[in-house]
């Protein structure tokens, strides 16, 4: 494998790891902004951890093509009060009419977001291919898969409250 194969692979790893984490992030905020609305906090959580474990793998796969990747920079600390901050702003607006609206936005974003992570990594899968590393490879197969049931819930989710919130009189 060349130089700038192996510098172009560990460029698309360390994209398709910095979608992960920001995903990861996005997952959380709207499981807190959203924790009066179980069927979207408790999914969310689970699926900010999926990502978080597909940002760590990725660490792995990017340091035989030379990359370096650190973890998420943040505070435990500071992060676990934003969240609690967040859970108790949601709980407040709970059943508010904007609600619906709020939760629509963060279905969209989300949304975009697992699309940009997908397109990733189906890229990477094509120059898994292209180079011939199985293992890598292999990894991409199983994650792009999750990614993929991410966006299913997302769409299924979507599909249900835009109904709800922009059919019904407020």
């Amino acid at each position: 494998m060349s130089a700038v194969t192996t510098t172009r692979t560990g460029t698309l790893l360390a994209e398709l790891h910095g979608a992960e984490e920001a995903l990861a992030r996005e997952f959380h905020r709207v499981a807190e902004r959203q924790a009066a609305d179980h069927g979207t906090h408790y999914p969310c959580r689970t699926l900010a951890a999926q990502c978080e474990e597909h940002a760590a793998r990725l660490r792995t796969a990017a340091r035989r093509y030379g990359q370096d990747l650190s973890g998420p920079r943040h505070s435990e600390t500071l992060a676990h009060l934003a969240d609690a901050v967040r859970e108790k702003s949601s709980e407040r607006r709970g059943h508010h009419t904007s609600a619906g609206q709020l939760l629509l936005r963060d279905l969209r974003h989300l949304y975009l977001a697992a699309q940009e992570a997908g397109l990733l990594w189906l890229l990477l899968g094509q120059v898994a291919r292209a180079v011939r590393d199985q293992g890598l490879l292999d990894d991409v197969e199983e994650l792009h898969r999750e990614t993929l049931g991410q966006i299913r819930w997302l769409t299924t989710r979507l599909k249900n409250a835009a109904p709800q919130v922009l059919a019904t009189a407020d």
